[in-house]
Parts: structure tokens; C-alpha cells; sequence
């Protein structure tokens, strides 16, 4: 199986939905995983035109206000799909193999990137892992960190460190790290701010 998880930044801007496009095609994938759309909803035909020929399932959870929105799919001919939880800062459907009829659940998350958001989006993450007893993959944006290291000046709030990585010790989650990138995200200017805030878990099971 071959995932693909991107913050997308706009999908309404130009460029974005090719790139998209182009990025699926090329990675063969057979789970996506898009956030902050920044869209409230897709039609059909645009749902269609990610992927072309290879059918694909999709689910979506809406911007609100033009800020955030998910959307995930998985191919249809490999997998069947169900909503399992919509909530604020995440989407969760629970997928089954079709070969091997083994299930399990994919988490999108787009995390607050704002202070007064990150409790509760801590708090939907706990909420998550209580309510199914499976296999789990979580993935996207945190907008979190765990460590100084990830950030290059080393000043984090370690109040939400703390917190991150409590849930993730709590539920025994599993990194799956990027081994050719240190950072994720940059703030594009000429004195970058870069921190690595995209990030992907497992359980252990």
C-alpha cells in the first residue's frame, strides 16, 4: 500500500489541483490524505478528476470559513471505506482490504495552529484513540512539535510538547519519520522559520 499525505494549502489556488493531480498519478497512490483545502465542499466531477481512471472513494471534512478542511480517499477497487468520526480538527474512516479483509483505521488530522485551539485538539486526539481498539494510522499536520530540534531556532512551547507527546507515549504510537527531511513546513521568507510539524504514527499492533 503506498499513502500519500500533503497539506495543501488552498486547493482552490492556482496551480494546487494540478499539482495534486500530478502528484497522485506519479506515486501510484492508494490512500490520500489532503489538508487545509480551505474548501467546504467538492463536486463529484472534481472528486473524480483527482484520480482519472483508478476509482477512488472520497470523504470529506469541510473548511470552516475558508480555513482548514480535509479530504481523504482510498482506491475502491483495493479497499472499501466508511466515515468513522467528523469531528473539529480531524477525519477518520475505517478501511477494509478487499484481498485480506483486514481492517483498520486512517486518522487525517490538521491540527490548530492557533494557542487557543491546541487543548482541544489534543483532547479530539485522545477521544480518537479511545474509541477504536485497532490498528490506527494517524497522519498530516500537527501543527505540534515534539522536541527544540524541531524547530531550527529551539524555541518551542513545551506546554504543547508535553502534551503531544504524553498522547503519543499514552497509546504507544510508532513515528514513521522522513529519513531525507528534518523539516516540513517553512514560513517562505528570507530569514526562514522552519519546523517539522507534519508527522505520521502507527500503533503498535
Amino acid at each position: 500500500m503506498i499513502g500519500l499525505f500533503w497539506n495543501i494549502r488552498g486547493l482552490g489556488k492556482i496551480g494546487r489541483h494540478p499539482a495534486l493531480v500530478e502528484r497522485i498519478k506519479n506515486t501510484r497512490a492508494d490512500v490520500v490524505g489532503i489538508t487545509e483545502t480551505k474548501k467546504e465542499s467538492f463536486t463529484p466531477r472534481y472528486l473524480k478528476s483527482l484520480t482519472g481512471p483508478v476509482p477512488f472513494e472520497w470523504f470529506v471534512l469541510p473548511a470552516k470559513r475558508s480555513a482548514g478542511g480535509n479530504l481523504v480517499g482510498c482506491n475502491k477497487e483495493k479497499f472499501s471505506a466508511s466515515v468513522c468520526s467528523s469531528l473539529d480538527f480531524t477525519i477518520s474512516i475505517m478501511i477494509q482490504d478487499k484481498k485480506s479483509g483486514f481492517i483498520w483505521k486512517l486518522v487525517v488530522v490538521y491540527g490548530s495552529p492557533y494557542e487557543e485551539g491546541k487543548e482541544a485538539f489534543i483532547q479530539e486526539l485522545h477521544s480518537i484513540m479511545q474509541s477504536w481498539n485497532g490498528p490506527v494510522l494517524l497522519g498530516a499536520d500537527f501543527n505540534l512539535v515534539r522536541f527544540a530540534t524541531d524547530e531550527i531556532n529551539g524555541n518551542i512551547n513545551y506546554k504543547w510538547a508535553d502534551l503531544f507527546n504524553d498522547w503519543i507515549h499514552k497509546w504507544a504510537l510508532v513515528e514513521l519519520s522522513a529519513k531525507n527531511m528534518k523539516f516540513t513546513w517553512t514560513n517562505n521568507q528570507v530569514n526562514p522559520i522552519m519546523a517539522k510539524i507534519d508527522r505520521i504514527f502507527v500503533t503498535n499492533d
